[in-house]
């Protein structure tokens, strides 16, 4: 009877595609996040806060091109093959890939090459730091290969294949780390190592996954020739002759739907990258207007954003693995006006959030100081841990309920929801952080995440009935994870204390871990069916 109900629960967990979609990415995200810790763990070791406070200036700018030359174009391509794979269209799926692939190398080398050569003027009138110059030109040869690999990405996505994005990112990381290791160690051997240093590791990451996701591109269109309809899905098999008779999409129309569908995407995104950006850029200088010391604000910049609040959205891998399945499942379900499934769906996501950021902010706050010493030796970093802790919820939610909106066809609201988040603390960075340095921006981030949660869930109430309950969502967590937090605290003291002869890594990982696991076992049922 146990081996049946456990082989029915198995059963219904592969069916359950939104769990085993989360499942699998989030160990995806899990073993990208944890060595991109190292990376910035090692990057700090070897280049110092205030190289990694030049290192973390050019990300705004950086990110500014990938919107503008990838994200919008992959998430359009993948629509479309999607779309035409469904028709057993594979020769258009493959012509609007072609589309996509030049469109993406033409924006990709032209941003580049502009950026290069504009990189001194960038840096000092755009990011208030010419010793970023350097920098900003060393990730410019990145970014066609960057562009290059997002158009293969949305084609493989487009096919259900998504294994290819996943490990893709797997070795990108890998190679960042292991390329700076092996220039720092074998190549270019000195004692003092600029932040534009650090960069190399994100080209050489880069090309590495460029190089693998082009094999892979170069082996699935083999297997394809070789096996003309092995690839065509199940629903396809009838229509072999069919499938093999149509004529590819011309080129010219290609190149138009590909536009309409790309055009607003990479438009919205590229709002809200800039944005984000002008935000980002902010800080440092007006971080300035309150330290009086240019290496000091920097400095503290490099651990805000590069030590603590990379630590802060680690948990955000589960959460944001569960978004990424939300807005197919919500999209639908919607479709099928199944309000009764996307009610079920919304309550048992909304708590699921509730649950990880409950017990994010009260880890933070409890092992923040603890965490900033034992990774980064550096006490400010714990601060800021135990400053955001309290943001976890708002967070995470916002996350999911974004997605939602987006799969209910509210995306431009959800645009705009944003927006004003986005100018609430650019207003906090230009008013608060000069008179109370970081802590102003926190509380900027406090006050946007926590207007925007609940205009969501404003929003969201209005369209789909679902009730979320404070005892059994809030209340009784809560309790549960502070005081099985102030146990496992305690016990981490004491053995810290004895000085075993544990690593203290270890030992931190061990009882944050055991914490974890004790606390979520009477709520492991959050999802259960829907």
């Amino acid at each position: 009877m146990n081996l049946h109900r456990i082989h029915q629960r198995v059963k219904d967990l592969n069916q359950n595609l939104v769990i085993r979609g989360t499942l699998i990415l989030t160990l995806a995200g899990f073993s990208t996040r944890i060595i991109g810790f190292y990376n910035r763990i090692f990057l700090a070791d070897l280049i110092g806060a205030e190289a990694l406070g030049v290192y973390q200036l050019i990300f705004p700018l950086y990110m500014v091109a990938f919107s503008f030359t990838t994200m919008g174009n992959e998430l359009a391509l993948t629509k479309l093959v999607s779309e035409y794979k469904s028709r057993c269209d594979y020769l258009s799926a493959k012509t609007f890939f072609r589309v996509c692939f030049c469109i993406n190398l033409f924006l990709g080398v032209i941003i580049s090459v502009i950026m290069y050569q504009n990189a001194d003027w960038l840096c000092t009138h755009v990011l208030n730091a010419p010793e970023s110059a350097d920098c900003l030109r060393t990730i410019c040869t990145g970014i066609p290969f960057m562009s290059m690999k997002g158009a293969i990405h949305g084609y493989f996505l487009g096919l259900e294949k998504s294994s290819v994005h996943g490990i893709s990112d797997f070795l990108e990381q890998c190679a960042k780390v292991l390329g700076l290791y092996v220039l720092s160690a074998y190549i270019c051997q000195r004692a003092n190592y600029s932040a534009s240093f650090a960069v190399w590791g994100i080209v050489i990451g880069e090309i590495i996954s460029f190089t693998y996701s082009i094999a892979a591109l170069l082996i699935h269109n083999c297997k394809c020739q070789k096996n003309k309809y092995g690839s065509l899905p199940h629903y396809c098999a009838a229509s072999k002759t069919t499938a093999s008779s149509a004529k590819p999409i011309y080129y010219s129309k290609a190149v138009r739907l590909f536009l309409k569908d790309s055009v607003p995407l990479t438009t919205n995104r590229l709002a809200l990258t800039v944005l984000q950006s002008i935000e980002a850029i902010l800080i440092p200088s007006v971080l300035l207007k309150f330290y009086k010391d240019s290496s000091l604000s920097l400095t503290t910049y490099g651990v805000f954003s590069g030590m603590a609040f990379p630590f802060i959205m680690f948990p955000s891998t589960i959460t944001g693995s569960l978004s990424t399945m939300l807005l197919p499942a919500v999209s639908s379900a919607n479709s099928r006006l199944d309000t009764r499934y996307l009610s079920k769906l919304c309550e048992k996501s909304l708590h699921f959030c509730l649950l990880i950021g409950l017990f994010a902010t009260i880890t933070f706050y409890i092992y923040g100081p603890s965490i900033g010493m034992c990774f980064f030796n550096n006490k400010e970093a714990g601060q800021f841990l135990f400053q955001l802790s309290f943001l976890c919820p708002f967070i995470y939610l916002a996350t999911n309920l974004a997605s939602m909106l987006n799969g209910l066809g509210l995306a431009t609201h959800n645009l705009m929801l944003t927006v004003i988040a986005t100018g609430i603390r650019i207003g906090f960075i230009l008013f608060a952080v000069p008179k109370i340095g970081m802590s102003g921006y926190i509380a900027g981030m406090f006050v946007s995440y926590l207007i925007l949660t609940f205009a969501c869930l404003h929003k969201l109430e209005k369209i789909i009935s679902f009730r979320l309950f404070f005892l059994k969502s809030i209340f009784y967590p809560a309790v549960t994870f502070i005081i099985l937090g102030c146990i496992s605290f305690f016990g981490y003291c004491l053995i810290y204390e004895k000085h075993t002869g544990i690593p203290p890594v270890l030992l931190l990982f061990a009882s944050i871990g055991i914490y974890g696991l004790v606390a979520f076992t009477p709520f492991l049922t959050v999802f259960g069916k829907t």
